[in-house]
């Protein structure tokens, strides 16, 4: 009997403890984390992260980790370039890439906030390629470690096919179309050449768009771009000497030389917008190391995208 008063004790104490931090972590959760700052220039420089695959929509955690959304990160572009307290923009990125859409939408909020005289400069962290690098090549300057990678200036269209393996186990689709390119890279089917002629065009279209924004961004010439975007992927020191990258530093660089661009003098205030709460770190954390876990066991599959990811 006393045993079972104590384990029951136990468990009321476990109980509360756990019920304790749940309210604990969503109290944080909803507290302002797009306030503040520190430092007491004249100027305010706002940061903003542009972290893991750029997505269209709103930003969150997939299932190899977290999500740039176009929605979420040009509304913090746009608010700091109406915001007349804000001299600079500092676009932390560490992305490997994502949807060719979504990488424009950001790129033309670049563009209207250096048009509001909003200072934008482009710190580069682990990786900043292809998909990220078309944010970069829109900001006033480019800060890139010497070991960052970055490049992969081109598109791809990427398509699981898996007609044989069906049909090696007796396994048959029936697919009604309203015209015969409804289904254009279904993994039902082998692909024609007619649709795959399709979609390199579509595919080609795009890479122009991507090489013109590089070429005006940087102010080159695009045949000089079109030697680079050929998909490969260079150190930062590498694309430096390119040209593709203006200084080489590190993130405290970056905000030196937006602060020095911005004509701000004394320590700038640092104000970030969107960062993250405890709980949401948790629960990325967690979904992230679930998604690898997935991901060794199953392949990737589901609809083809146009992204920009090598």
């Amino acid at each position: 009997m006393i045993e079972n008063k104590r384990k029951g004790i136990a468990l009321l104490l476990l109980g509360i403890c756990l019920a304790s931090t749940v309210i604990g972590i969503a109290i944080i959760a909803k507290a302002p984390f797009d306030s503040g700052g520190i430092g007491r220039g004249d100027g305010k420089i706002v940061l903003i992260n542009i972290e893991g695959s750029i997505v269209g929509g709103r930003s969150g955690f997939g299932m190899f980790g977290s999500e740039s959304g176009a929605d979420d990160i040009a509304k913090q572009i746009k608010r700091a370039g109406e915001d007349s307290s804000v001299k600079a923009i500092i676009l932390r990125i560490n992305s490997p890439g994502g949807s060719a859409a979504a990488s424009q939408e950001l790129h033309e909020e670049v563009r209207k906030a250096r048009e509001n005289d909003k200072i934008v400069v482009a710190s580069m962290s682990d990786v900043a390629a292809s998909g990220g690098y078309y944010v970069a090549c829109g900001a006033d300057k480019i800060v890139a470690n010497p070991g960052t990678i970055t490049g992969s200036i081109g598109v791809i269209f990427s398509q699981l096919q898996y007609s044989e393996l069906l049909e090696k186990y007796g396994v048959r689709s029936n697919v009604i179309t309203s015209g015969k390119y409804k289904d254009i890279g279904s993994p039902l089917r082998n692909m024609t050449e007619e649709e795959r002629q399709i979609l390199q065009e579509m595919i080609d279209d795009v890479y122009s768009q991507f090489v013109h924004a590089v070429a005006e961004g940087r102010q080159m010439n695009e045949s000089e771009v079109l030697e680079l975007a050929d998909g490969r992927i260079f150190t930062g020191r590498q694309a430096k000497e390119l040209g593709l990258v203006d200084e080489l530093g590190n993130f405290q660089d970056a905000i030196d030389l937006a602060a020095e661009l911005a004509g701000i003098e004394g320590k700038p205030k640092m104000v970030e917008y969107g960062k993250k709460s405890p709980f949401e770190s948790f629960f990325g954390l967690f979904g992230r190391e679930l998604g690898h876990g997935i991901a060794e066991t199953f392949l990737e599959t589901g609809k083809p995208r146009v992204d920009l990811c090598s």
